[in-house]
């Protein structure tokens, strides 16, 4: 089988994947501080079986052994020496017993580290990780490449660029989402799955994360949002240690009825993750195969934006896009000043209350004179995509910034603007590669055309260069060019005529700077808000506003109902019959930043992440209150409050870390100071990852919350012994010792602790978490569990008697 034969296949009906490596690993005695690549090296025999009992099970793509084969990964295990012959057996392995049957996939895991700014990985250093594996497995003969189990999207993002520059082999690209229906990192179905089909893989999906049934509630919206094959690979339920054993909660019968379900909403790759057997794909097959769909999903022909949190639709059935503008310096002197100080208050502000007024897209423009532009982009974007869910238009005349900047986004952007002139056209291959959406002006090296005839024309020509690239005409917001009336009045209706023409000729969606139309006239908000209303009568599907101006919002909304867009007029009641009431209040106080007290900044820098400037307002804050004050009075309740916003879902991991990271670098500002009046820790914490588990990205966001709510937290790494996390609790001291384990064949080694306790007659209160930890385990061995990294804050409070 080749892979144009396995891609056949999704396009026809269904095509069936393999199940979980691990299970057989675990059953053939993979132990939990093992890395299960190195039996490509060790045991390629039982490798070779669990490849074999798929293909007979039916299944047309076998998953290669190189999940974990990164570098960073395999120097976890010692083994990074080691890279080229894990990878390379893996491929041959699997080539062996696939032969024409079936096709390989070079399986791609996460590097297990943060990318900036959630961590420390650099995009560029996550790139050449990647580049380095698929190199190998590119060379030694896979079929394609499956990118699996990823929770962040700007790392995938850099994988897929590795992959893409390294050879043309296809691409499978698969997330995971949580039980609450996003990714570790915030990010919903539907935005996931905008950005990868942005980045052209071939195939899009998700896997692991949750059992059949929380899966087909978590995807079968985002379906409806791309026009790829979706995979989908869920876990077999929950995992449970039972005598030593790990089952999971959902029966074979019981996954197969929900992997019919999700074919039915379009799912065109079927197969399985976590405690899924050989077992489980037959019964699909069998079940499936020969099943027709009611209603394939139609085709998508609006273009699509996303964002980390959230997404964004432009078309000409649905509701007009308001872009916000407010987010550009130019000739706002107060703006520049919040950016270049690196304060970013009013420009996090000016963001927040623009998605407040309704803006779905927010225009970001960083051009400040001697400025680095590039720069300050890159912190704008890093601070938008943690705080607000709107999709970003990235502004710069800067074609050389243009070209650079896209790759930081975790999302599929607009990039405003090109045009004929050629230093635009040379940012076409990046817009490409990263699979941005496009503000297209129609001028060209003699500028605007002054009719609509003119600007039509050059549209066209700009298009059909586009198209050369591989650009989709539905990724194009056409600006019409609305000049200014007060220089020519006749220019308006100039603007009019090519924007019907622009719908209705060339079948493209369109776009314009509002403000441009009434520059030099008096009351300008009036001739903004008719000219508008005529621009969407016309097919303006969009355009970049103050979506502070609440009569202009008006006329949108309004339009949307008298043009038949806003179905039921559910949108236009739910604003303007007082329904809709902001769910986010992440300012203290509705004052402007100069008029609030040092008390308020304290928190609400805490509440916002403003890490840069904490330093400060911690300085000025002593000039009137103890370190203890600053600390109990204003920082800790800023804390708990991002917790409380983080366990309704309202903040999500991004604006956990800013927060906690801000929280951090008051404390160590404060830490000598309070040690001087004598201020102790509420607890001492003794943490670890139990042996044989190499996982610690929730163990040290757990920590760094404890930190910060008051606790001495002494780190002891992962992979740790229990005689160590013992001898070590017992000379720190210790109230607490904390446990975390992600894998359930490590999760013994919490209960060989309770035992070891008690052999050695100490009493230490244990908190233990992870993945595959659940309540009634923790219950089962005696210990205390926290779900998260929230929730084990409270349990520790809880633990010293605080609450």
């Amino acid at each position: 089988m080749t892979w144009n034969d396995f891609y056949e296949l999704t396009l026809k009906n269904v095509a069936f994947s393999d199940g979980s490596m691990g299970v057989f690993l675990q059953k053939y005695g993979l132990k939990g501080g093992e890395s299960p690549e190195s039996w490509n090296l060790k045991h390629p025999e039982i490798i070779e079986s669990v490849h074999k009992q798929y293909l007979d099970a039916g299944s047309s793509l076998i998953t290669a052994n190189t999940f974990g084969g990164n570098r960073i990964k395999l120097s976890e295990f010692g083994l990074e020496s080691k890279i080229k012959e894990i990878n390379s057996q893996a491929i041959k392995i699997a080539k062996n017993v696939a032969k024409d049957k079936a096709i390989v996939a070079a399986d791609i895991g996460p590097t297990g580290k943060l990318i900036e700014p959630l961590g420390e990985l650099t995009f560029e250093e996550a790139y050449e990780v990647y580049k380095e594996q698929i190199e190998i497995l590119a060379n030694s003969g896979a079929d394609c490449l499956f990118f699996e189990t990823h929770i962040d999207i700007l790392e995938l993002k850099a994988a897929i660029f590795a992959a893409k520059d390294i050879c043309d082999l296809p691409i499978i690209a698969s997330v995971t989402f949580e039980k609450d229906g996003r990714m570790l990192t915030g990010t919903s179905p539907e935005s996931a799955f905008i950005t990868l089909e942005a980045l052209d893989v071939d195939i899009i999906g998700t896997n692991c994360g949750t059992g059949p049934s929380d899966m087909y509630q978590t995807i079968k919206n985002a379906l409806k949002l791309t026009n790829k094959p979706v995979i989908a690979q869920a876990n077999a339920g929950l995992p449970k240690l039972i005598d030593g054993k790990t089952i999971y909660d959902t029966t074979i019968e019981d996954y197969v009825k929900f992997a019919k379900k999700m074919f039915e909403e379009g799912v065109k790759v079927l197969g399985g993750c976590c405690g899924t057997t050989p077992e489980h794909i037959n019964l699909m097959i069998k079940e499936i195969s020969n099943l027709n769909r009611e209603n394939e999903n139609k085709k998508i022909d609006d273009l699509l934006l996303s964002s980390r949190f959230g997404y964004a639709i432009i078309g000409f059935e649905g509701p007009f896009a308001i872009i916000g503008e407010r987010l550009n310096p130019t000739a706002r002197k107060k703006l520049s000043e919040d950016i270049l100080s690196k304060k970013y208050d009013l420009f996090k502000e000016e963001a927040i209350k623009q998605k407040e007024s309704f803006a779905n897209i927010l225009d970001l423009n960083m051009g400040i004179p001697e400025a680095n532009e590039f720069e300050l982009l890159k912190e704008g974007i890093n601070i938008l995509s943690s705080i607000v869910d709107t999709p970003l238009s990235i502004d710069t005349s800067n074609p050389l910034v243009a070209k650079k900047i896209l790759k930081y986004y975790p999302g599929k952007p607009i990039l405003n603007s090109i045009s004929l002139e050629e230093d635009r056209l040379s940012i076409l291959p990046e817009i490409k590669k990263n699979g941005a959406a496009i503000v297209c002006l129609p001028i060209d090296s003699t500028g605007i055309p002054p009719t609509a005839e003119g600007r039509i024309k050059n549209m066209k020509k700009l298009l059909s260069i586009i198209k050369e690239y591989g650009i989709s005409e539905k990724n194009v917001l056409a600006d019409p060019l609305a000049l200014t009336v007060s220089a020519e009045q006749k220019s308006a209706q100039e603007t009019l005529k090519t924007i019907k023409a622009f719908k209705e000729e060339l079948g493209i969606f369109t776009t314009i700077g509002l403000s441009n139309i009434s520059f030099g006239l008096p009351e300008r908000a009036h001739i903004n808000r008719s000219f508008l209303a005529m621009a969407i009568q016309n097919g303006l599907t969009s355009a970049i506003v103050n979506p502070f101006d609440r009569e202009l919002v008006g006329i949108i909304k309004a339009s949307d109902v008298l043009l038949a867009k806003d179905i039921l007029s559910t949108n236009y009641v739910k604003i303007y019959s007082n329904e809709n009431k902001s769910t986010i209040n992440i300012t203290k106080s509705d004052k402007k930043e100069e008029e609030k007290t040092i008390e308020e900044k304290l928190y609400n820098s805490i509440l916002k992440g403003n890490k840069d400037n904490i330093e400060i307002l911690i300085r000025e804050a002593l000039s009137k209150l103890s370190p203890f004050e600053i600390l109990n009075n204003h920082l800790i309740p800023a804390i708990t409050e991002v917790g409380k916003l983080y366990e309704e879902r309202v903040y999500f991991l991004p604006q956990l870390m800013l927060s906690a990271e801000t929280m951090k670098n008051a404390f160590s500002i404060l830490e000598p100071l309070l040690k001087e009046e004598g201020k102790k820790s509420i607890g001492r914490i003794v943490f670890a990852t139990v042996k044989g588990d190499v996982h610690d990205i929730g163990k040290n966001i757990v920590i760094l919350m404890l930190k910060n709510h008051g606790f001495e937290v002494y780190d002891l790494g992962k992979d740790v012994p229990n005689e160590l996390i013992l001898q070590k609790a017992i000379e720190y001291k210790a109230d607490i010792v904390g446990l975390s384990a992600l894998m359930t064949t490590t999760m013994p080694m919490m209960k060989e602790f309770m035992e070891l306790q008690k052999k050695e007659g100490t009493n230490f209160k244990v908190m233990i978490g992870g993945a595959a930890v659940t309540r009634s385990y923790a219950d089962s061995i005696g210990a205390n569990y926290s779900v998260d990294a929230v929730d084990a804050v409270r349990l520790a409070q809880k633990l010293m008697g605080i609450q």
